[in-house]
């Protein structure tokens, strides 16, 4: 899929002016008609694409004239439907544009996935979900981050884990995860909670660590809580793998902060900002970005709660640093990890922030690019480790996000 972007329907009345006598007949009303649309990405990456609801995205799209074009913008429209969980208006967008765009489709093997995700069965069951909402809590909640998936089972590697409830009383841990666009649920949780899945549907979807092609479902959920907030028919990916609580859902909790050991649900307001945080869209992906450098590289360091790295990049060290002393690529491998990674020392700038680190690369890394000053740049994750030294304080409605020393 393309990169995405979005927002507002600007109409343009032309008035027919009438010079003729006050006795003669009466002007023709205003005629109303839409400009043709010809920058669409523009106007989405903008203050009001990206505020822009449904309805005025779709409007905007139908008003660009290429056909190709078009089918981009389509797709961007699609993709905000996930982001905004309206799986009810899924089906006839879709199915009207695979009519429009049939041959353009069927010859691009991705778009030909995409469209092909939904069976008619699953066509069926999205069309009688209910509208998506939320729910927030009023009150300031603290809810306790664990290390594990369970108490009883200890892993490797920690992570954030925060427990979450079903309508029927089922709860699950899931990872507290910014770096997943969309919220996932693995089989067994799926059949605990009841979620309603969709057949025939599928998706195929890649991780950060080089796996791709990996096979998901999707599914309903009639509600899913978060302390005292709950959020109604939500649309899920269901596969194989651990229980993530993605950034589609994350971000529509209003004001909270991310801690070492709590999650935090309206939270003071955050008063220093050492660090902006930018809420990144592309395609069906959304992003927590900070401006940063890694080794004198501009690049953008994506919030990823759900690594378990401090650092991991996009590119390998340069042999070249900054910083004579931390060398990139000096520090030691251990054999069995060769395969996997490599490790290097270098020196990390936040705004408001600079720090020698030690970084992972991995070769087969799928960390998506980004575009900065005009170009395309590679990406950094800062994982859970980093929160030992860092808070995340989140407001997607009102802009106002940082990444915070502790």
């Amino acid at each position: 899929m393309k990169p995405v972007k979005r927002t507002l329907l600007v109409l343009v009345l032309v008035t027919l002016a009438s010079f003729g006598s006050l006795a003669g007949p009466r002007p023709n009303p205003p005629e109303r008609r839409s400009e043709p649309e010809h920058d669409f990405y523009q106007w989405v990456v903008s203050g009001q694409g990206q505020k822009a609801s449904l309805a005025q995205m779709q409007q905007r799209c139908d008003r660009v004239l290429d056909a190709g074009e078009h089918l981009s913008c389509s797709v961007s429209v699609i993709a905000r439907m996930f982001e905004t969980k309206a799986a009810n208006q899924l089906p006839d967008y879709m199915l009207a544009t695979q009519r429009k765009h049939a041959r353009a489709i069927d010859a691009d093997p991705e778009l030909k996935v995409l469209f092909s995700m939904f069976g008619s069965q699953s066509l069926s069951a999205l069309r009688a979900t209910g509208d998506f909402s939320v729910s927030r809590t009023q009150r300031r909640e603290r809810l306790v981050i664990h290390p594990y998936s369970s108490d009883v089972f200890i892993a490797d590697q920690v992570l954030p884990f925060i427990d979450v409830s079903a309508a029927n009383g089922h709860s699950a841990r899931f990872v507290l995860d910014t770096g997943a666009p969309q919220t996932r649920v693995n089989h067994d949780t799926a059949k605990l909670m009841g979620i309603k899945l969709l057949t025939d549907s599928h998706y195929a979807y890649s991780t950060f660590y080089g796996e791709r092609d990996l096979s998901a479902r999707l599914g309903i959920l009639d509600s899913i809580k978060l302390g005292g907030s709950e959020f109604r028919n939500v649309l899920v990916f269901v596969s194989d793998r651990d229980n993530l609580f993605g950034l589609d859902l994350i971000s529509k909790l209003g004001r909270l902060k991310i801690a070492r050991k709590t999650l935090e649900l309206n939270p003071a307001a955050v008063v220093r900002c050492e660090s902006p945080i930018m809420y990144s869209r592309a395609d069906i992906n959304q992003r927590l970005v900070i401006a940063a450098r890694l080794d004198n590289r501009v690049t953008q360091a994506i919030v990823d709660t759900g690594n378990v790295d401090y650092l991991t990049s996009a590119s390998p060290g340069d042999p070249i640093n900054a910083v004579k002393s931390l060398v990139p690529g000096n520090s030691p491998l251990i054999t069995a990890d060769r395969q996997h990674y490599q490790t290097f020392k270098g020196v990390l700038n936040l705004p408001g922030h600079g720090m020698a680190v030690t970084y992972k690369y991995y070769p087969g890394f799928t960390i998506p690019p980004s575009w900065v000053l005009g170009r395309y740049v590679p990406s950094i994750l800062l994982g859970w480790q980093a929160f030992n030294d860092f808070e995340l304080n989140l407001d997607v409605d009102t802009g106002r996000s940082c990444f915070n020393s502790v």
